[in-house]
């Protein structure tokens, strides 16, 4: 998964019972970067897994080069 739109993020916060302010703390970044998030969403794989992970409990599906040893 790719992107997180700002729709999916604030659908997964109601769900899960998240505040703006838990998930700052959790993920250690700002308030203002969390509303962004809820506003704009969020893009890029690696992200998109941290904020499942903040928001679910569960990053989803790994990406194949997760782990991989060049």
């Amino acid at each position: 998964m790719q992107s997180l739109d700002a729709k999916t993020i604030q659908h997964l916060m109601r769900k899960h019972h998240k505040t703006i302010r838990g998930i700052a703390k959790e993920m250690n970044i700002t308030l203002k970067r969390v509303r962004y998030v809820r506003e704009h969403g969020v893009e890029g794989e690696v992200f998109v897994m941290d904020w499942l992970e903040a928001l679910t409990g569960d990053p989803g599906p790994m990406p194949a080069w997760v782990g991989r040893r060049d």
